[in-house]
């Protein structure tokens, strides 16, 4: 017909496609209804963003999890091994609850134990002849007949310890801490106890069979342990603090901030 546009004849000629349309409600909207559709649009596009979020957080952990995932170390790592020793001191090892039962401890390791760690370790009838063991840390070590002949065990804590039967012939164990330690039978010739933390049973068993002086520090036995004519102990680890006229302990290393000897 004449009257259809050209327009209209192009448009009717076009490929048609279906075009779902949402039904669109023709109610009057009021001002408080447009409110909460802005208030819930904004809702779903907070927690749509705190979720991305939360999303990135768990991969971040995961990845910092693979990244420092490891074999866990309880023994010394590179760095300290280095060193020679936690404590940056040089000597110090690792052995604590170690299985070193008959072991000649100071063959295999040497002498030097400065500061070394046997924390619960089992050392039935090990051997640590002639090792510094000055400042070691032996608390509730398992020890029968352990032989310490010569050894120098200054200020090393030794409390809770079995010490059965051990021998401590010639051996140095200035202000070192005993208490709760079974030393029954312990063998003490030479031994200087100065200022030694022991318990008063434990003490007046020693006293038995003290004899001798110790050919390092040319201190008697019984008189580091107070055995003569009976009377108590009043010395302790920590005397030479108070008392000026007491020798303070050998400083092993140079000072730090980690050192005992300031």
């Amino acid at each position: 017909p004449g009257h259809i546009t050209a327009r209209a004849r192009r448009r009717a000629q076009r490929p048609h496609t279906m075009r779902a349309i949402a039904p669109v409600s023709l109610a009057p909207v009021s001002r408080v209804q447009r409110r909460r559709a802005r208030v819930q649009a904004r809702r779903t596009t907070d927690d749509v963003t705190a979720t991305g979020a939360a999303s990135l957080g768990l991969a971040a952990a995961a990845a910092a999890c693979v990244v420092l995932a490891g074999p866990a170390r309880a023994e010394l790592n590179a760095a300290e091994a280095n060193r020679g020793g936690e404590f940056n001191r040089g000597s110090a090892k690792q052995f604590g609850g170690y299985d070193l039962v008959k072991v000649d401890i100071t063959k295999e390791f040497g002498e030097d134990l400065r500061l070394s760690n046997f924390t619960g370790a089992d050392l039935r009838f090990a051997k640590l002849r002639g090792a510094n063991l000055r400042g070691a840390y032996m608390m509730k070590m398992v020890a029968p007949e352990v032989d310490f002949t010569g050894a120098d065990m200054s200020d090393a804590l030794m409390d809770r310890a079995v010490l059965v039967k051990a021998n401590f012939t010639n051996a140095i164990l200035n202000r070192v801490v005993l208490t709760s330690s079974d030393l029954e039978g312990a063998i003490v010739e030479n031994a200087d106890f100065t200022d030694a933390l022991l318990d008063v049973k434990t003490q007046q068993a020693l006293c038995k069979t003290a004899s001798g002086k110790n050919p390092e520090t040319g201190v008697s036995t019984r008189v580091s342990l107070g055995c003569a004519g009976g009377r108590a102990r009043v010395s302790s680890p920590s005397r030479y603090m108070s008392d000026d006229d007491t020798p303070k302990p050998k400083a092993e290393f140079d000072e730090s901030r980690f050192s005992m000897y300031q």
